[in-house]
């Protein structure tokens, strides 16, 4: 999965035959490998001592500092976009929002290890889903967004099917032109704004785009939500030990990628 996979109007290619039943195959064994890790790690003494306490945030603190995710989930807040502001045709998936009125790093620990089995039962769901809709479209019909490729497995790889270079370099000039405008320039956007926010693993990730009609954004900012919720290291840290810091920036797990962004 990368972003050459993910286009404007749907995906590359539709999945490769069998990979459902391989993706529930994992399932299985994930199920099994995190109900390993919980029974190793939730009640554990040692592992209640070094986390139980420790990098304590509460619900203030986590409104003040724009703090989202298992963090703010674990003072007991329900806050979930894919909840609050379904998205993708989240509000058609049965889950729960799990949460915890610790507010410390044991407590996010716990929330982010109930979540797991919530993320596999959307990920049985979806394989639901993609069953009932084998063989249908990947890709919107309008040729003015979709991207023109038609790619096929050849003796060299993956790459365009041989009918389509056929009909763009030999048959239909007007295909040519179309497929390089479209991957040269792209289609345009009317002028305006837009944000729109998912729910990452460690909080709201959004982006805020602005158009001038072009072919290319005018502007672009994300929001990374490692930027926001590192900014608590401080208020967990205040009055503990060094040691604790440890442990503290440990259940903020930021993308650091993201913060030096």
């Amino acid at each position: 999965m990368n972003m050459a996979y993910i286009r404007p109007g749907g995906v590359q290619q539709d999945l490769p035959a069998g990979s459902v039943e391989r993706i529930r195959n994992d399932v299985k064994e994930m199920r099994k490998s995190f109900k390993d890790n919980a029974t190793l790690l939730v009640g554990n003494s040692i592992w209640m001592k070094r986390m139980k306490d420790v990098g304590y945030l509460d619900l203030a603190g986590c409104t003040t500092l724009g703090v989202t995710g298992p963090i703010l989930r674990a003072t007991g807040m329900p806050w979930d976009l894919r909840k609050t502001q379904p998205y993708c045709g989240y509000e058609n998936y049965n889950f729960d929002v799990i949460t915890n009125d610790s507010a410390d790093s044991y407590g996010r620990f716990l929330v982010r290890v109930e979540e797991l089995e919530q993320s596999l039962r959307i990920i049985e769901q979806c394989c639901d889903k993609l069953d009932a809709l084998d063989g249908a479209p990947v890709m919107v019909a309008d040729k003015k967004i979709a991207w023109p490729a038609q790619l096929a497995l050849g003796a060299d790889g993956l790459g365009n099917s041989l009918n389509h270079i056929r009909e763009i370099m030999g048959t239909s000039m007007e295909a040519l032109i179309h497929h390089f405008k479209l991957v040269t320039e792209g289609f345009r956007v009317p002028a305006g704004q837009a944000y729109v926010a998912v729910e990452s693993p460690r909080g709201e990730l959004g982006a805020h785009v602005v158009s001038d009609g072009g072919t290319h954004p005018y502007r672009v900012h994300f929001r990374d939500p490692s930027f926001n919720n590192l900014q608590s290291t401080a208020a967990m840290c205040e009055g503990g030990q060094v040691a604790d810091v440890i442990a503290s920036v440990a259940s903020i797990d930021p993308v650091m990628g993201g913060v030096d962004r």
